[in-house]
């Protein structure tokens, strides 16, 4: 009986095993559109949201060695926030080995603010000897949604002082910063492309545009019960909700999208996702001037198998963007 059963289910995890190799398989690659003519130029009296910044410096508020691995150490530090002096910014710092000077990777936090899809990206890019810096969130995005376009801002800002951070580390070379972000985090990361200019490349996995039509029309069972409550609290119709925020929410990725250099861009669709539904996706991408892409077909939560793929293949193609950008530099 025993070996019976251990047998049953090493067959069991060999299928399983494949299935997923499978899966893993069935990916679509498709590259920068051939009629790509380059970003439009950013309107005079577009969205500014580093106008009230202020330059002056700024000290760590923290700075503690959390983790130590064989080729980095974790260190979790923190800043004062741009936007409110009285909170901070929370964020791990991937500390590689090695005096040379180094690309860094910052990666934008998920809805839930759960850090384990970051930290999967960053302890590669690590072990590949590359710097990382995970920013955490500590609102609940939904908290915000009586003010969107104040919060955006506000996380905007955030992050462009952690741009301030990299720049000052002698370690990290400025010229060579990589953002990476998934789902919300992926949003919020073409929106600091588009205003940043210090973001040398992104990859953004299941990012959508149209941030009301997305909040209307996502399967999140927490989005979508927030928007019936505020509906019932305002008496109205969850349509007039989302209308209400649509008037609201000037600062969106799909705004800015056009402004962004395509060729600078790597993203990841999903193409059975309901949480940011794929036409969102697309249309991002289309919007953009179609980046170089990959499909995957799943849906969101399932994309998870594929994150092995899409960790090498952000990879690869932040090496390549970081070594044009060295040519670029030599040559000028």
């Amino acid at each position: 009986m025993g070996s019976r059963a251990t047998g049953s289910a090493v067959r069991t995890s060999a299928a399983a095993a494949f299935a997923l190799a499978t899966l893993a398989a069935c990916t679509t690659r498709v590259p920068l559109a051939d009629d790509y003519r380059g970003p439009d130029t950013w309107p005079v009296d577009g969205p500014t949201v580093y106008d009230e910044l202020q330059p002056e410096p700024f000290e760590i508020a923290g700075d503690i060695e959390a983790r130590t691995r064989a080729h980095f150490v974790v260190r979790q530090l923190s800043l004062p926030s741009a936007a409110d002096p009285s909170e901070s910014i929370e964020f791990e710092y991937y500390d590689v080995d090695g005096d040379a000077s180094t690309p860094v990777v910052v990666l934008l936090p998920v809805f839930n603010a759960s850090p384990k899809i970051p930290r999967f990206f960053a302890r590669y890019f690590a072990n590949q000897g590359w710097a990382a810096v995970v920013v955490t969130r500590g609102r609940d995005p939904l908290d915000a949604l009586a003010a969107p376009e104040s919060a955006m801002q506000g996380n905007l800002q955030d992050y462009h002082r952690v741009l301030d951070w990299v720049e000052l580390q002698p370690e990290l070379d400025a010229t060579r910063i990589g953002v990476l972000g998934v789902s919300l985090g992926a949003m919020d990361a073409v929106m600091l492309t588009a205003l940043d200019r210090r973001v040398n490349s992104l990859v953004v996995a299941m990012a959508g545009g149209d941030l009301s039509y997305l909040l209307a029309n996502t399967s999140y069972r927490r989005v979508a019960r927030t928007i019936d409550d505020m509906a019932a609290d305002l008496g109205t119709s969850r349509a007039a909700v989302v209308a209400k925020l649509d008037a609201a929410i000037k600062l969106d990725p799909l705004a800015v999208a056009p402004y962004i250099d395509a060729e600078r861009v790597f993203m990841v669709l999903a193409r059975t996702d309901s949480i940011i539904p794929f036409e969102a996706q697309e249309q991002l991408r289309e919007t953009m001037g179609s980046p170089e892409a990959m499909y995957l077909f799943t849906g969101h939560r399932t994309s998870v198998v594929y994150f092995p793929k899409v960790r090498t293949a952000a990879f690869e193609f932040f090496t390549r963007r970081f070594a044009l950008n060295r040519i670029a530099l030599a040559m000028n």
